[in-house]
């Protein structure tokens, strides 16, 4: 999904405790900034940054993305996706933690669930409406077969009507003149 107005990733604003988390779309995902979640968490970057880069699995997933900073400005920001956020912020060491930390992340990890329910409530509700869409587009196929199979029927019986009609016609134009194909009655 890309921004038609300045080419970029589709952004959706998240703000947890007055603090707004700009998170892209990428390859399907929504994308949170890491430098804004140890903000908000109370933890060092730069100590995260280092080893989300540096560990085997979540070096993988961490990458940078566009995304508007507070200042309203654009800039590439570090990202793990909302699906594998909390995986890491659980796997943050006590000795990483200041005073008071982990109770902001629970309370953020708990608000991030919140929006997963969020995307995955819209994404079953986008699939009910194209379910609708689809059954509609059905059933309208459907009703186009039938009018096609009555509008058919219709010029058969209008043939039929026709070719009575026309054989009405030559038996009064026939009638007395002996050449109707009728025998006469005896």
């Amino acid at each position: 999904m890309m921004n038609e107005k300045n080419n970029l990733p589709m952004r959706k604003e998240y703000v947890f405790n007055d603090v707004t988390l700009s998170c892209p779309i990428a390859e399907g995902h929504r994308m949170i900034p890491v430098k804004t979640v140890c903000t908000v968490i109370d933890v060092d970057y730069s100590t995260q940054n280092n080893w989300l880069k540096k560990h085997p699995y979540f070096s993988q997933l961490y990458s940078l993305y566009p995304t508007t900073g507070a200042d309203g400005k654009l800039y590439e920001m570090s990202c793990l996706s909302i699906f594998d956020i909390n995986t890491w912020l659980g796997s943050i060491e006590p000795k990483q933690r200041r005073d008071g930390s982990l109770e902001k992340q629970y309370a953020f990890m708990a608000f991030i669930r919140e929006k997963m329910i969020e995307e995955y409530k819209s994404i079953q509700i986008f699939q009910k409406e194209n379910e609708y869409e689809l059954e509609l587009v059905e059933l309208k196929e459907q009703k186009e077969t039938e009018l096609l199979e009555t509008k058919n029927k219709v010029k058969e019986l209008q043939g039929e009507v026709k070719q009575i009609d026309q054989t009405i016609e030559d038996i009064r134009v026939n009638r007395f003149t002996g050449q109707t194909a009728l025998d006469f009655p005896a």
